[in-house]
């Protein structure tokens, strides 16, 4: 005897999909991370109960499993956001009570440029250092 194939979980894999499709692109624009995070969380929990539904009921999974993946990698994007502005909001807000001050903006970038400028000079001295002491080490053998 056949099982019947239903549509358990079609609603909420639909559902949970539009959610993860909307979380792509919202996770990609810097500005928009927030909302995508909502979106792709939303859209992970609707499509695992619909995938526990599809399951349960001996439904298809194509589509929910597609929404699963739409909505991790929407949710992955905007936490990638998420982290990069968390890690980047002391020097902006360094920028900004400098701004506000001085009130020299000029002056400001300059020293930005300048800090910028003083890391990669000592970021290749690093890179130059670890290309030597391997040289050394192969000269070692």
């Amino acid at each position: 005897m056949q099982e019947q194939n239903t549509n358990a979980g079609q609603g909420l894999g639909i559902a949970g999909l539009v959610m993860g499709v909307l979380a792509i692109p919202l996770g990609l624009i810097p500005c928009t991370f927030f909302i995508a995070l909502v979106f792709g969380a939303m859209g992970i929990v609707m499509s695992a109960i619909a995938l526990s539904q599809a399951n349960r009921g001996n439904g298809p999974r194509g589509l929910i499993m597609a929404a699963l993946v739409c909505s991790i990698l929407g949710f992955s994007f905007a936490f990638f956001w998420g982290v990069t502005f968390k890690k980047v909001s002391p020097v902006i807000q360094n920028v900004i009570q400098e701004l506000k001050e001085d009130g020299d903006l000029e002056e400001i970038f300059q020293d930005l440029g300048d800090d910028t400028e003083k890391v990669l000079e000592d970021l290749e001295k690093d890179d130059n250092n670890e290309v030597q002491s391997s040289d050394q080490q192969t000269d070692v053998k």
